[in-house]
């Protein structure tokens, strides 16, 4: 009887991995929300040569950011009215901030000249920012809060 299951199961384990995946369905990848080529294209090729020139990429990108929630961090940072979301003047604020930090990461890695940040440079930018105490999403790292003694657990007395 044991041999019997263990056949079977073997048999059925081999036929699930030699099963062709359905035809017109596409696996569903991390970001469920982010429309597919052709609905961007659908939406926003007015000129429907089948691409999207610089302007008609501009407003899709503006389309998309307009509809995108923002990280929980950069949202109690920069709410001012404390709604717990980010309204026109305050986005402006944090594209203002991110533009800055992006000119001031360029013109200190940019050894090339062109203006943008090539995965080595980006490397070094990365690079630089760890060994200065920030991780790469921009918060203090671990050594850094341990000086500043932030981070400790408070014995209760």
């Amino acid at each position: 009887m044991k041999t019997t299951i263990f056949v079977l199961s073997i048999l059925l384990s081999c036929f699930s991995f030699a099963a062709k995946p359905e035809k017109g369905k596409k696996k569903e990848s991390a970001s469920v929300d982010r429309p597919s080529r052709e609905k961007m294209l659908k939406k926003f090729d007015t000129d429907g040569d089948g691409k999207l020139n610089t302007d008609e990429r501009a407003e899709a990108r503006k389309s998309f950011m307009a509809s995108r929630k923002m990280p929980p961090l950069i949202v109690k940072k920069f709410d001012k009215d404390g709604d717990g979301k980010l309204n026109a003047e305050e986005k402006a604020e944090v594209l203002k901030k991110m533009n800055a930090r992006k000119k001031e990461m360029i013109s200190a890695f940019d050894k090339d000249g062109d203006g943008k940040l090539n995965e080595e440079e980006r490397k070094t930018a990365m690079a630089s920012r760890s060994k200065n105490g920030k991780s790469k999403k921009g918060s203090k790292g671990k050594k850094e809060r341990k000086k500043k003694g932030e981070g400790k657990k408070k014995k209760d007395s």
